[in-house]
């Protein structure tokens, strides 16, 4: 992967002064049709722009930053405790490194990594306690099995971050959810999926009501009556 990855840098960018290849086109979660997601590192007024293209055959999605757009990219995304960045750079192969970028990158994006997202909130907390409660009565009272599809589905991503976030692990999306919930919470992540997928098939939901509420109760219990917040400013 990492021929055609350079290839590209050095036919479309050839002023980079670094590039990295992010680590799932090299990973053994590579699929036939991943892509090559590509940081690199430009100098000037440039970046930051993020651009999806091909390059002989392979799908590639290039971010390209300078120094400053990068830091700043990184403290965006570690607010929302999901940063694409952190993972592509920390854990992704070096492709060429002109002047030290590349290695201050990966050095930087392996320590804010290991560090984790911040904490949750109080007020996050019951933010989470409160959608996730919401999610689950809507899910109980559902009779139209279409309606119970979309509502379940909302409520799957909806208690995985909510796992992930009060054990302070990075979030994704997709595919990238299920993944950090695999690692972090391997036997929680087996109980949802299975009973969702149970759900999904058109058997008894309640299977999957009990999986989602036994997450609930240990981050505090529902919260419905008494949550209240104020109307943000216009």
């Amino acid at each position: 992967m990492t021929a055609p990855a350079r290839s590209f840098v050095q036919a479309h960018h050839p002023g980079a002064v670094a590039a990295i290849l992010g680590g799932g086109a090299t990973s053994p979660h590579r699929t036939a049709t991943s892509d090559l997601d590509i940081v690199i590192f430009l100098v000037g007024d440039a970046p930051p722009f993020r651009e999806t293209t091909e390059h002989d055959g392979w799908p590639v999605e290039l971010f390209a930053h300078n120094r400053e757009t990068f830091e700043s990219f990184v403290d965006r995304e570690a607010a929302l405790r999901r940063s694409p960045l952190l993972h592509m750079c920390a854990k992704g192969t070096l492709l060429f490194d002109n002047d030290g970028t590349g290695t201050w990158a990966r050095s930087m994006a392996r320590d804010r990594l290991a560090e984790g997202p911040p904490p949750l909130s109080r007020v996050e907390l019951e933010d989470a306690r409160y959608r996730v409660t919401d999610l689950l009565d809507d899910l109980a009272g559902a009779t139209d099995p279409d309606e119970r599809l979309f509502i379940a589905n909302r409520l799957l991503d909806t208690t995985a971050e909510l796992v992930l976030t009060t054990r302070r692990t990075w979030l994704g999306t997709g595919k990238w959810l299920l993944r950090r919930l695999r690692e972090a919470a391997p036997d929680t992540c087996h109980t949802l999926v299975r009973s969702y997928r149970d759900l999904v098939s058109g058997e008894d939901p309640s299977r999957f009501h009990s999986a989602v509420s036994e997450v609930l109760d240990s981050v505090g219990g529902r919260l419905l009556v008494g949550y209240q917040r104020g109307t943000p400013p216009r």
